[in-house]
C-alpha cells in the first residue's frame, strides 16, 4: 500500500503499472514453491531418464521443502510428455525431465509436433551425461563388438537391435553403428529402455546400446553381457569393458544427457532458483556418488550454457538423421 501511494505521487500512472508488473515474478519466486511440483518423465519407470529423475527429485524435495511427484507419461519417444509440459501453466509447478532424443533428435523425426522443442521449453539445468553400454544376451557366445559385427553380417535381416523408442539416443547409436560398419542391423523400438532390455535378455533382439546406468543392473545380474562402452575412457564401475575406440570404432564415442526444463514463459526468477537448487543437489556427496556409481556423471550446466549445448547437439544428431535417412517405423 505504501509503495502504491509513493508511486502515485512520484511517477506517472503508466510507470507505476510497469513497476508493479516487474515486481510480480520476483514476488512469485520468493514464495516458490508453496505446493508440490510435478516432474513429467516421457518414459516408463526403470529407464535411464526415470532413474535419474527420481534421484534428483528426491534431493530437490528435501531442499525445496515440497514434494516433487514424478509423473510417467510414456509414448512417442517422449513427445507425449513434452506436449503435456508445453501446454502447462508456466509457473514452475510442472517440469520436464528431457534427454538428447527428445530435444535434439525428435525435431527431425517428428516435423509435425504440436510444439517447438527450441522455443516451447525453458532450459533449467543439465543434470548428467552418460556413456552408453553396448550389451548382448548372456545366452549368446558373442564376447566383443567385432564378433557381433561379424555375426550381424553373416545373418542379414536377422540381427536386431532394440531401443527405448525411435529417436532415442540408443536408437541413434545403433543407426550410427550401422552406418559406420555396414552391418545390416534391424531396429526394433520399444516403449522405454526397460522393455528393450527385457527383449534383449530373451534374445528377441541381439543388441542394446543404452545408458550405462540402465544396462548395468542387468550385467550385474548376469542376464546380459557388456561388449563395449561409448565413453572416451573405460568406466571405473566396469573397467574390464573396452571403449568403442579400443574395439576399433573411434566414431562411436557418444554420451547421452539429461536435463530439467520448464514451460516457456516461466518467470526467470523461478528458473534461476530451480537451477541453483539443481546445482546444489548434484554437488551433494551422497547423490553425486550414487549417480557416479551407476556410471552416470553429474554434469551441471546453467540455463544459458545448457541452451547453447542443446543447439550444438541438435546440429550433430540432425545431420546423422538426414545422412542416414533415418525415418520412424
Amino acid at each position: 500500500m505504501m509503495m502504491k501511494k509513493l508511486c502515485q505521487r512520484l511517477l506517472p500512472a503508466l510507470a507505476c503499472s510497469l513497476l508493479a508488473a516487474a515486481a510480480l515474478p520476483a514476488a512469485h519466486a520468493q514464495g516458490y514453491p508453496d505446493k508440490p511440483i510435478t516432474l513429467v518423465v516421457g518414459f516408463p519407470p526403470g529407464g535411464g531418464v526415470d532413474i535419474v529423475a527420481r534421484q534428483v527429485a528426491e534431493s530437490l524435495s528435501r531442499q525445496l521443502g515440497q514434494q516433487i511427484i514424478v509423473d510417467n507419461r510414456p509414448g512417442a519417444a517422449g513427445n507425449i510428455a513434452m506436449d503435456h509440459v508445453a501446454r502447462a501453466k508456466p509457473d514452475g509447478y510442472t517440469l520436464l525431465a528431457g534427454n538428447l532424443g527428445m530435444l535434439a533428435a525428435n525435431p527431425y523425426l517428428y516435423p509435425k509436433q504440436g510444439f517447438d522443442a527450441a522455443t516451447s521449453f525453458a532450459p533449467v539445468a543439465r543434470l548428467v551425461v552418460t556413456p552408453l553400454l553396448a550389451a548382448v544376451p548372456a545366452s549368446q557366445p558373442i564376447q566383443t563388438m567385432p564378433q557381433f559385427i561379424e555375426y550381424a553380417k553373416k545373418n542379414p535381416g536377422q540381427t536386431f537391435f532394440g531401443s527405448g523408442g525411435s529417436g532415442n539416443i540408443n536408437h541413434l547409436a545403433g543407426e550410427l553403428l550401422k552406418l559406420q560398419t555396414g552391418a545390416p542391423l534391424v531396429h526394433v523400438p520399444y516403449k522405454g529402455s526397460a522393455p528393450a532390455l527385457t527383449a534383449l535378455i530373451a534374445n528377441e533382439v541381439q543388441l542394446v546400446i543404452d545408458g550405462f546406468n540402465v544396462v548395468q543392473p542387468q550385467v550385474t545380474g548376469g542376464r546380459v553381457r557388456p561388449i563395449a562402452i561409448t565413453g572416451e575412457s573405460r568406466s571405473p564401475a566396469m573397467p574390464e569393458v573396452p571403449t568403442m575406440k579400443e574395439a576399433g570404432f573411434p566414431g562411436m564415442t557418444i554420451y547421452g544427457w539429461q536435463g530439467l526444463f520448464a514451460p516457456a514463459g516461466t518467470p526467470q526468477a523461478v528458473i534461476d532458483r530451480l537451477s541453483q537448487e539443481v546445482k546444489k543437489a548434484l554437488a551433494e556427496p551422497g547423490l553425486n556418488a550414487k549417480l557416479a556409481g551407476q556410471g552416470t556423471d553429474p554434469s551441471y550446466q546453467a540455463p544459458a550454457q545448457f541452451r547453447d549445448y542443446i543447439a550444438a547437439e541438435q546440429q550433430r544428431w540432425g545431420k546423422l538423421i538426414q545422412t542416414a535417412n533415418i525415418t520412424l517405423q
